[in-house]
């Protein structure tokens, strides 16, 4: 994003006109931008509410600015991309998160498979979805998003497709598939698509079952080609795909 940089905060630290910068977006500010008095960035809250500020006082602690400016934003994407990933071992959910968020989606939903390696106690079910939710806020802040894409709640496969809501159409990705190469199946929206949902598999990929189970609802297995490609690296380069033939890159 040109100009002065956007970071999020919450509606409840705007008070009298004056905005105070206490989260993790203070060590950004502080520390690697250097910002100081007499700067000027912009935030946002959870409104998608936008407020141009200048800073009046910086300090280890927090800082605080002065909204010049309030701007009610109203772009849509050209896509909407609904990513549903099983959860994948170790710090991969993380990365992922991190970079489905700066490619542009505008949710994930973390799914159990069959296959999913991961386990989680209830505890650390609530613990994962805070954390994956920061981590989103944080990449779109660096990469100078307007909005944060939702992190849903951690669902069983067969329930998440009460999840996802209306959309236009859905791919799963399936190393399975011979006959829907995404290449040709991107010719099908040669018009334009507002709303797509992608499934990506974990490590060991869907189950037969699983992939019947998504055609049943009404979506359509695609292939990438002959390459096997990890999970992280499937679902990152098919939203880069997406997100190329109809939405902002390129």
């Amino acid at each position: 994003m040109p100009g002065p940089r956007l970071f999020f905060i919450d509606l409840k630290d705007i008070i009298d006109n004056k905005v105070t910068i206490s989260n993790a977006a203070l060590r950004h500010i502080t520390k690697i931008l250097r910002l100081g008095i007499g700067d000027k960035i912009w935030i946002a809250d959870e409104r998608k509410k936008r407020y141009f500020i200048e800073l009046i006082d910086v300090n280890h602690k927090k800082a605080t600015g002065k909204i010049l400016e309030t701007k009610e934003f109203s772009e849509t994407p050209s896509i909407e991309i609904i990513l549903v990933q099983s959860i994948l071992k170790g710090d991969k959910m993380d990365m992922l998160i991190q970079k489905a968020a700066e490619l542009g989606v505008s949710k994930v939903i973390p799914v159990i498979t069959e296959r999913t390696i991961v386990k989680f106690s209830e505890n650390r079910t609530s613990s994962k979805e805070k954390r994956w939710q920061s981590i989103a806020r944080e990449a779109s802040q660096q990469s100078g998003r307007w909005d944060v894409p939702e992190i849903g709640l951690i669902t069983g496969f067969e329930d998440v497709f009460d999840k996802i809501g209306k959309i236009d159409s859905g791919l799963i990705l399936w190393e399975g598939e011979q006959k829907n190469k995404l290449r040709e199946v991107c010719k099908r929206y040669s018009g334009g698509i507002n709303k797509l949902c992608v499934f990506v598999g974990p490590e060991g990929g869907f189950t037969d079952k699983e992939v019947e189970s998504a055609k049943s609802n009404g979506f359509i297995p695609v292939s990438m080609g002959d390459l096997i490609l990890r999970a992280e690296t499937a679902a990152i380069t098919i939203i880069g795909i997406l997100q190329y033939e109809f939405g902002n890159i390129g």
